[in-house]
């Protein structure tokens, strides 16, 4: 066996050959080939990624992690400056049969942001979310996109991508644990100020690793906007930035030992940029609790300068969350 030293560098090495979270399963079937499709004017249903289904059978209250890999999302058709894309790519579940979830049940979590061309001609999701089957039975989970932009008119045609090799992987793992952000904590974030949000009380179990992941959905708050007000024109959009922290805590809930802050993700959400999904991951070993029995994890994210910008919180149509954690042990 490793010693403990050797065995965390090789967690980190993996964390950072896997996109921020280690190579914990074997992933599903790769897509056979390149998915495109076609966007419409306005958001419409998701279209399923033909290839990342994950089909498997759980008890009721089972949870599995479940994250995608090689996942981009890219343009087919040339675009000039402006011709900026939406784009959300959600991973979903729902019975193996095809039948919905109870009503009452989290079916999966979205990322969203723009393309914003001649920059820029694709963008790379980051989809992590834990299922927790409603009832026992067998489930199907994947990976699904819609893309949208008020160019499409007038004839306007423009062809999108999901190119070949994307995945979604499934794992099970201790003390595995998530939480959704409810609708009544949607805030509209001043420059200059800080939120801490999402805060959830884990107990790890199971393992000497843990990985606890936050991820927020933002969106700018340009001149004018139907989302959140304040947006003037002397701002071009958002600078943010977000991070995890994570506080030991005794039994009670008091505080045990110091804080412990994840590295800083920076984030430019331009008017054409528009909406952000920030996504950030903090691996700890139980060695860093000094010997406290829970954590509290929460996700700061500071306007550093710019519009407002508006945190999203509750559901997007279909029980899809928006602003979402998770933990697990390892």
């Amino acid at each position: 066996m490793l010693p403990k030293h050797i065995r965390s560098m090789v967690i980190v090495i993996l964390a950072l050959l896997g996109g921020g979270l280690p190579a914990l399963a074997a992933p599903a079937s790769a897509v056979s080939s390149t998915f495109m499709y076609e966007v419409t004017r306005n958001a419409a249903w998701y279209q399923d990624v033909p290839g990342t289904g994950v089909v498997f059978t759980a008890v009721a209250g089972e949870q599995s992690y479940l994250w995608s890999r090689n996942l981009s999302v890219a343009t087919v058709t040339t675009l000039d400056a402006g011709d900026n894309i939406g784009s959300t790519v959600a991973v979903r579940c729902s019975y193996a049969d095809g039948g919905a979830l109870p009503s009452d049940a989290e079916a999966g979590a979205y990322w969203a942001a723009n393309l914003v061309p001649p920059g820029e001609n694709s963008v790379t999701p980051a989809l992590r979310w834990v299922f927790t089957a409603p009832t026992t039975g067998t489930y199907n989970c994947r990976l699904s996109v819609t893309s949208y932009s008020s160019i499409i008119q007038n004839g306007c045609t423009v062809t999108m991508q999901v190119p070949a090799g994307a995945e979604l992987a499934r794992g099970t793992y201790a003390a595995t644990r998530h939480w959704t952000l409810p609708a009544a904590s949607t805030a509209v974030i001043a420059q200059g100020t800080t939120q801490t949000t999402l805060g959830y009380t884990y107990t790890p179990g199971g393992g000497d690793d843990i990985t606890v992941v936050q991820d927020a959905a933002l969106t700018t708050c340009a001149p004018g906007s139907t989302i959140c007000t304040g947006g003037t024109t002397a701002y071009t959009g958002t600078q943010a930035e977000t991070w995890i922290q994570a506080q030991p805590q005794n039994p009670d809930g008091t505080k045990c030992g110091s804080a412990i802050n994840g590295s800083v993700a920076k984030w430019n959400i331009s008017t054409a940029k528009h909406h952000q999904t920030a996504t950030n991951v903090l691996h700890l070993s139980t060695s860093q609790l000094a010997g406290c029995s829970t954590i509290r994890v929460s996700v700061k994210v500071k306007n550093v300068e710019g519009n407002p910008l508006n945190l999203h919180a509750g559901y997007a149509a279909g029980r899809i969350a928006a602003t979402h954690g998770l933990a697990f042990t390892h």
